[in-house]
């Protein structure tokens, strides 16, 4: 009996102690705080939790991108009166990253949920593309992509830079890749291979003859490539314009390539991964998902059908009742959509056609025009990307 009523007396005390600390109420308005900083964790990071750390007091623990977050918390908690051990990781994480900076050294580079490959497959940010490095861990590094995604992806698939390291490159003579795929060389007789290519993989020029160009990769590496499907990047990103008719040249360039979740390159693709990757290829950063790209542009009103839709517009489909967005597809005319379903392929929304779609058809939730749209956070001209 005596064991039994020392258990209940340390459970009743435990549970008193439980009820008046203050950290379950605080947690909640720091909560809210991180909200406010970051509606979409895709895109942001702002983990933030207040621990009782008896005898050494509160502790204010996590990991945020944005200081200001955290200067909100700690001025909610001295209103509060409370002093707090301040021990959050801003983010770069400046004391264990040297740079924090980088550019992508493979033709693809997995972006994955978690620091390991089993984990899920979430994007993929291709050769060249400019990238912010949070933190590292064990091989693999946390990166930002110029559309704001966040993933981790295998440290050697990273060439890592330095602010100064970075400008360079932005101010070096670039070139662009057009062609869905390629490779470079390591001679000009393309007997052996340095690296395949992807569409929109960045390089820069070294030297330029009749028969082929020498580039130098993201990692130092160098090799040739052949003088057609490459593109001054400079001079693409000044004159490039979204246009329907370039945009549907540049779906169907892509007819028939596998689908791939988390796939954003034209070695695989699901349906937003495809049409970011078009848009990409005619100068336009879009948002990862189809969730984020229902948000921008004009919306197109659909609830008499497709009449008021032009070519060029983005179709979503999903749950009319949640209004959940899960598809997403490029308009190219006359009912038509090419979009990545399986691969990459055209169904119809007319009954009436035999490449008609019922699914698609039942569950189209809404359209969005981006073409002649004015640019905002969410879809950005790559002209106008500070990281470029």
């Amino acid at each position: 009996m005596k064991s039994v009523f020392s258990l209940s007396v340390s459970m009743l005390i435990l549970l008193l102690s439980c009820q008046s600390s203050p950290v379950a109420p605080l947690q909640s308005e720091i909560d809210s705080i991180a909200k406010h900083w970051v509606s979409d964790r895709r895109t942001g990071i702002c983990n933030l939790a207040l621990i009782d750390g008896s005898g050494a007091g509160l502790v204010l623990k996590g990991e945020t991108m944005f200081p200001g977050a955290r200067t909100k918390v700690l001025e909610l908690l001295s209103s509060k009166g409370f002093s707090v051990i301040d021990s959050v990781i801003i983010l770069p994480d400046t004391t264990h990253l040297e740079k924090n900076w980088g550019l992508v050294t493979l033709s693809v580079a997995n972006m994955r949920t978690k620091p390991a490959h089993s984990s899920e497959l979430v994007s993929q940010a291709i050769m060249g593309t400019p990238v912010r490095i949070l933190k590292d861990h064990e091989g693999w590094v946390m990166i930002q992509t110029p559309d704001q995604y966040i993933g981790w992806t295998n440290k050697s698939a990273v060439q890592q830079m330095s602010r100064s390291e970075i400008s360079d490159w932005r101010k070096a003579d670039r070139l662009v890749f057009a062609a869905s795929e390629g490779k470079i060389y390591g001679d000009c007789q393309k007997i052996s291979v340095v690296s395949d290519l992807v569409a929109g993989a960045i390089v820069v020029k070294k030297s330029e003859d009749r028969d082929c160009t020498v580039v130098a990769l993201p990692d130092g590496r160098t090799g040739y490539v052949s003088n057609q499907n490459w593109l001054c990047f400079d001079r693409w990103k000044d004159t490039v314009s979204l246009k329907a008719d370039q945009l549907i040249v540049s779906g169907k360039q892509l007819m028939g390539f596998p689908y791939l979740w988390g796939g954003a390159s034209s070695k695989g693709m699901d349906c937003s991964g495809f049409v970011k990757t078009i848009f990409f290829l005619n100068g336009y950063i879009l948002e990862r998902d189809a969730s984020q790209q229902i948000h921008h542009g004009m919306v197109v009103d659909i609830a008499s059908g497709w009449g008021k839709l032009q070519r060029g517009d983005l179709l979503f489909f999903g749950s009319k009742e949640s209004f959940r967005v899960n598809h997403v597809g490029l308009y190219i005319g006359d009912s038509q959509l090419i979009h990545e379903s399986g691969s990459v392929h055209i169904n119809s929304l007319e009954k009436s056609r035999p490449d008609y779609n019922e699914e698609l058809d039942n569950n189209l939730v809404g359209a969005r025009r981006i073409i002649g749209y004015s640019p905002e956070q969410g879809f950005w001209p790559i002209k106008n990307h500070s990281w470029y």
